[in-house]
């Protein structure tokens, strides 16, 4: 039989001489300061992440006992930027991923957190999606086209993507989802406030999306082309690596068949989550980073992707992939745990096991 630690752990038994792996109480942080870089925001908009300096996950896991051991206020100290902010113990929440990751709700950093951050980075978090999305319907009213039965709302017949477009959909709508785009908006704004070309009122976010609407308007500026550029280069390479994926799909599962793609802006695939249909059969396709396996559960990790749950109604199957490695499930509809998903495997029945390919399974 195997035992196995932690690192710490381990550390414990041999430098300190000490015969139990576990103290009696856990040392709790109060008097002391937690230094972390930076917050960083999940792409659901529920969890801000406390973004530490060189730590193993270990350590996260065994500063976090040490917090909610607290009964004190704890201090987060930017080792970056000195500004130090004031949560409560039960405000600090850990991931349930391999990575264990400190977070704390949306809410606790809008009430403990932006208050008390400078002036600038008040503004800055109104570069978000919804005020994005409002802005590009201020700036493109003739061309602004509100939901359907087949498509989401959005812009059309202006800075047209080039491909596999009969809507002649909108590079810009992919302006709210895209991280590299929202920071670069960000980078602008910030020159112009410091420029004082841009003078926020007293309603920073109307502020903010009239500030992005008189942008959006110039599709000509030198502004425009470097988002665009950014965005139209992302559009391409995704398009491409689905239509790759979804071929090495087609010829293992559906030799002969032809493979549909919803195409962009539909509620298939905005709302759905269908990016290939082949054969009849709806595909969800993500690329993955791990996989684990356990004697009946297979777990998919997809680290900074989107992590979003699909209804089994419109989307059959969900296909992982790396380079070459392709793994195929049954969806379950079961939503994932951070960015991990969970599958089941039955060894005495196949018939009864989510997993459907892999490549050491087939």
């Amino acid at each position: 039989m195997r035992i196995i630690i932690t690192e710490r752990q381990y550390k414990k038994l041999v430098e300190n001489n000490q015969l139990s792996l576990f103290d009696d109480e856990v040392e709790n942080i109060c008097g002391q300061e937690i230094d972390y870089k930076n917050f960083g925001f999940d792409s659901w908009g529920n969890m801000v992440y406390i973004n530490l300096p060189d730590t193993t996950p270990d350590e996260r896991e065994e500063l976090y006992s040490r917090i909610k051991s607290s009964n004190c206020d704890i201090v987060l100290y930017n080792i970056i930027t000195n500004e130090k902010f004031t949560v409560s113990p039960d405000d600090i929440k850990l991931t349930k991923t391999d990575y264990k990751k400190l977070w704390i709700p949306t809410s606790v950093y809008e009430q403990k957190i932006v208050p008390y951050l400078p002036k600038i980075d008040q503004i800055l978090k109104f570069i978000s999606s919804t005020p994005i999305k409002t802005a590009l319907k201020r700036a493109f009213p003739s061309n602004w086209v509100e939901e359907n039965d087949t498509h989401i709302a959005g812009v059309v017949g202006v800075l047209e993507i080039k491909f596999n477009n009969p809507l002649k959909w909108s590079i810009v709508n992919f302006f709210n989802s895209k991280t590299t785009v929202i920071n670069l908006l960000k980078v602008f704004l910030s020159r112009d406030y410091l420029n004082k070309t841009f003078i926020p009122s007293k309603n920073i976010k109307e502020s903010v999306i009239l500030w992005m609407e008189k942008l959006f308007k110039d599709i000509y500026s030198q502004d425009m082309e470097e988002l665009v550029k950014i965005q139209s280069k992302s559009i391409i390479n995704g398009f491409n690596d689905e239509l790759k994926n979804a071929k090495l799909i087609q010829k293992i599962f559906h030799t002969g068949e032809k493979i549909h793609t919803p195409g962009y802006g539909t509620i298939l695939d905005y709302k759905e989550g269908v990016d290939a249909i082949i054969g009849g059969v709806t595909y969800q396709i993500k690329p993955f980073s791990e996989i684990k396996f356990t004697d009946d559960s297979i777990f998919v990790n997809i680290g900074h992707s989107n992590a979003n749950t699909y209804k089994t109604e419109f989307v059959n199957r969900m296909a992982f992939i790396k380079g070459e490695q392709l793994y195929v499930f049954k969806n379950n509809g079961n939503p994932p745990i951070g960015s991990t998903y969970e599958f089941k495997i039955n060894k005495k029945n196949e018939q009864k096991s989510e997993l459907l390919y892999s490549p050491t399974f087939n």
